[in-house]
C-alpha cells in the first residue's frame, strides 16, 4: 500500500497556479514593449543632439582655422550641408544632406560685461544646425514658433593673425 501512496502523490503546480504565472509574465512584457518606442526614440534624439554638437564644433573650428580676413568671406550666411553621421558634404557628392548647419555673423561690436571690442578683434558666430531628414525640412507644428529640429550655438572667435 505504501508504493500506492508514493506513486499518486501530488507534486508540481496545478493549471491554475500556471496561468496565474503565465498571466503575471504576459503583463510584465506588455509593459515592457509599450517602453521599447519610448527607449528607441530617446535614443534617436541623443545621438541628432551629439551629431548636432559635433556639427556645430566643426564648423566653428573650420572658422577658427581660417584667415581672419576670409571669415566673413567664406562663412557669413553660409549653408553647409552634412550627412547622416555629421560628415561634411563636399560638392559633386550625391548623398542627401540630413543635417544644414547655416552660418551668420554680426557685424557689429561684441560686448562681453562692461567691455566692448571692435568687430576686427572679436567677432560672435551664429551656427544654427537643422535636422533635415534625406533632405527634407521638417514643417513647424501649428500653434508652434520653435522648430524642434534647429539647434542654435553661439561662439566668439578671437582675431589670432592680428595683421588682417
Amino acid at each position: 500500500m505504501k508504493f500506492l501512496k508514493t506513486r499518486f502523490s501530488r507534486s508540481g503546480f496545478t493549471l491554475a497556479e500556471v496561468m496565474i504565472a503565465m498571466g503575471i509574465v504576459a503583463s510584465v512584457m506588455v509593459a515592457l514593449l509599450g517602453m521599447m518606442p519610448l527607449g528607441v526614440r530617446a535614443v534617436r534624439e541623443a545621438t541628432n543632439l551629439t551629431i548636432c554638437g559635433r556639427i556645430s564644433q566643426e564648423v566653428i573650428s573650420n572658422i577658427q582655422q581660417s584667415s581672419w580676413a576670409d571669415v566673413m568671406k567664406n562663412y557669413d550666411r553660409k549653408t553647409f550641408t552634412f550627412d547622416n553621421e555629421g560628415f561634411s558634404i563636399k560638392n559633386g557628392n550625391t548623398s542627401k544632406p540630413s543635417f544644414e548647419a547655416r552660418v551668420t555673423i554680426p557685424q557689429e561690436n561684441v560686448s562681453i560685461g562692461k567691455t566692448t571690442y571692435n568687430a576686427d578683434t572679436l567677432k560672435k558666430i551664429l551656427v544654427e544646425v537643422e535636422f533635415t531628414p534625406d533632405g527634407i525640412k521638417v514643417p513647424i507644428k501649428a500653434g508652434t514658433k520653435i522648430n524642434p529640429n534647429i539647434l542654435s550655438y553661439n561662439f566668439y572667435v578671437a582675431n589670432q593673425n592680428k595683421a588682417g
